[in-house]
């Protein structure tokens, strides 16, 4: 390395989204010299080898994914700072809940000077009602205030979420931005032609939070409408309390109200099928499969909600409905799929709003170059 690489943590809870959803942004930290620390919960035998593939090193932190209690949270801060004090970065990059409020606390105690922090969606308990969601709101929300306030940069994935850190008094300082989520890489995703039939597709955990109760029913009107549209639906079963059930599935598929196409690791060919994507969810960070979705030029129908609201243009290059509403999520199904012009012109629209605001590149420029400016680069 040179005089000016850096020692950079990106720190996650979930190995999988290091290399999914922060591959190329760590891919281009390491082919720019620097040495690049990649820390999750997993066994480093799991890991070491796909991060190795992308120019880095990785570490383990012993934790967990969910939850907050106290043993945990304790023993999360003792490991992270074992490893601030052991590896001693000049950055540290924090997102998800955990990492952030236990793994920002570690670093100042640690004597870190450039923390870094990407809030990726805030968590069901800030939209929830109830004493369990009021007490982790409390906890995840002074994590998020001590953090912000001891960062170099504060990262927001929707302008929504950014909006409710000022107004709750989360952000002591001048240093949030909003970036482009994790970006969205266009030479993997590329445009492709539509299919002259409507066909509708929706890429989720099958969760009643991301909306598949509404689609499912809105899928059933469209199809009573017409016919010939199709509806196809990529996601596995979950074993999640809010999660569809098989008998629940079933019952849509023996209807022939959708196709079931069961659980991905590559969505391309399904993408490539579709001329209309659908997530109705009831909220996102930023949802990444609706910017696959438009980096290939389809047409969006989402839901008016923090994240969702990101990427579409109402009318533009789709439609905004209402949440948990499937009569309003029918009727632009119905219109998207009676009229192929209207689906063309917003599918060249998702793209060029694609192109313009989240692809992967310009993505992590924004990031880098914030991070390393607070170190003299």
């Amino acid at each position: 390395m040179n005089g000016s690489s850096k020692t950079i943590a990106v720190v996650a809870s979930d190995g999988r989204s290091l290399i999914n959803f922060r591959g190329p942004l760590i891919r281009s930290l390491s082919a720019a010299g620097h040495r690049v620390i990649c820390v999750s919960i997993e066994e480093k035998e799991k890991m070491q080898s796909a991060i190795a593939g992308l120019g880095a090193e990785y570490m383990q932190v012993s934790g967990s994914r969910v939850g907050i209690g106290i043993g945990d949270g304790l023993k999360m801060i003792k490991g992270y700072k074992e490893l601030f004090c052991s590896v001693k970065p000049d950055i540290c990059f924090f997102y998800m809940s955990k990492p952030t409020v236990f793994g920002s606390l570690a670093a100042v105690k640690s004597g870190m000077k450039h923390i870094n922090i990407l809030v990726n969606g805030l968590e069901n308990a800030f939209y929830r009602k109830g004493l369990k969601d009021f007490l982790v709101r409390l906890v995840m929300s002074s994590g998020y205030r001590f953090a912000s306030k001891h960062a170099d940069n504060v990262f927001f994935q929707n302008h929504d979420d950014l909006e409710y850190f000022r107004s709750h008094r989360l952000l002591k300082k001048q240093n949030a931005s909003v970036v482009g989520g994790s970006g969205v890489d266009m030479d993997y995703f590329t445009k492709q032609p539509l299919p002259e039939k409507p066909v509708f597709l929706m890429v989720a955990r099958l969760l009643r939070s991301k909306g598949i109760r509404e689609f499912l029913e809105g899928a059933k009107k469209l199809r009573q409408a017409n016919p010939e549209a199709r509806v196809l639906l990529v996601g596995g079963l979950d074993s999640n309390d809010e999660a569809l059930t098989k008998e629940q599935l079933d019952e849509y598929i023996s209807e022939s109200v959708i196709e079931y196409c069961g659980y991905s690791d590559d969505v391309r060919p399904y993408l490539s099928q579709c001329s209309v994507f659908v997530l109705p969810s009831y909220h996102e960070g930023l949802p990444r499969s609706v910017l696959e979705a438009m980096a290939t030029g389809r047409a969006v129908i989402t839901t008016d909600v923090p994240g969702c609201r990101e990427t579409v243009t109402d009318g533009l290059n789709g439609f905004l409905v209402p949440v948990r509403d499937s009569e309003a999520l029918a009727s632009k199904m119905i219109l998207l799929s009676n009229d192929s012009a209207l689906r063309s012109s917003m599918a060249e629209e998702s793209y060029k709003k694609c192109l313009g605001k989240f692809e992967v590149g310009k993505v992590n420029k924004q990031i880098t170059e914030a991070m390393l400016s607070f170190t003299g680069e």
